[in-house]
């Protein structure tokens, strides 16, 4: 039988019986059963659903977002070396190859296969990330093309070696000092507004817009082919530089070479002038090689960085106008 329990009344001054029957426990009971019923489905849907970590889960975690925005560093990085190689490809193919009279290497050549064996096998083996293996291969692919660039470049050094006296022939200068020349116009292409004849037709040289009377210098060395007048290129002279090579400088304001007359790069051969069909002071210049026009700022290598051709080409090729 169990124990009656008393507690002290302060109010009669006596001790009174406490009902400690099952039902009046039950009652007293039931608020911490719902509580730790409550806690209990929180911290297991806390558990369960991942919305809470350990520490060492946070520092794992931490880790893991470094390592993905290494990663992506890592990539870009990759990619802007590929870019720089390819613009290192592009002018070795279509500049440096033609100042020799080589050929551009076979595509197949440059893709440089690195196949064979799988020399991924142990990072796949290991459950390494996709993204990982796949910087791996992105990197090994560029090496291997850096390598046939490299190899590219030490077959033209010989040859350049032999054939110095054609590296003086080429017209490797801008014909407008860099310092006089206000901007570049019109670039090469195919597709360009006359702005005289109101229409459109092919632009086969660039245009350099520089004050009248800015002298032009002889791009390269060379005979003098034509000293002349054209309805549409107005003051002319044209320069024949040997091995296939010819140079025309147009809407000139003076013409001050004769024909015959034998010219050094950098000499001054006439003034920038207005002459012809044109829309304003500048000198139009092409280059041909056999007979084709082709574009001149692939020859602009002895004057410009890198980077400064970039820039003219991108703004060479960014006008839809033509000056003449």
């Amino acid at each position: 039988m169990a124990k009656e329990k008393y507690v002290f009344n302060p109010e009669t001054l006596m001790y009174v019986a406490v009902d400690t029957s099952f039902k009046k426990r039950a009652k007293r009971f039931i608020p911490y059963m719902l509580a730790g019923a409550v806690l209990g489905i929180a911290t297991f849907s806390v558990m369960a659903f991942g919305t809470y970590s350990t520490p060492k889960e946070k520092v794992q975690s931490q880790i893991i977002s470094k390592l993905k925005t290494n990663q992506k560093l890592l990539n870009k990085r990759i990619d802007e070396a590929s870019s720089t190689l390819q613009n290192l490809v592009t002018l070795d193919d279509s500049l440096y190859r033609t100042m020799l009279g080589q050929n551009a290497l076979n595509s197949s050549i440059r893709q440089a296969g690195t196949g064979g064996t799988n020399k991924y096998e142990d990072l796949e083996g290991a459950n390494t990330p996709e993204e990982i293996i796949e910087s791996f291969k992105s990197l090994d692919m560029l090496v291997a093309k850096m390598n046939v660039q490299e190899s590219s470049y030490k077959d033209l050094f010989k040859k350049s070696l032999a054939n110095r006296d054609r590296l003086q022939h080429l017209p490797a200068i801008i014909p407008v000092a860099n310092w006089d020349l206000k901007r570049i116009g019109s670039g090469f292409s195919p597709h360009r507004f006359h702005p005289i004849l109101n229409r459109w037709r092919p632009h086969n040289g660039i245009d350099l817009v520089a004050n009248t009377g800015t002298e032009i210098y002889a791009s390269a060395n060379g005979r003098v082919k034509s000293v002349r007048y054209s309805d549409s290129f107005g003051k002319m002279v044209e320069i024949d530089h040997g091995f296939g090579l010819v140079t025309l400088y147009a809407h000139m304001n003076n013409q001050i070479v004769k024909i015959g007359e034998q010219v050094k790069r950098g000499q001054v051969i006439g003034e920038v002038g207005s002459t012809g069909l044109s829309g304003g002071p500048h000198l139009h210049y092409e280059v041909h090689v056999n007979g084709v026009e082709v574009d001149p700022v692939k020859y602009f290598f002895n004057d410009l960085s890198p980077q400064e051709y970039k820039a003219v080409v991108a703004q060479s090729q960014s006008i839809d106008f033509c000056m003449e």
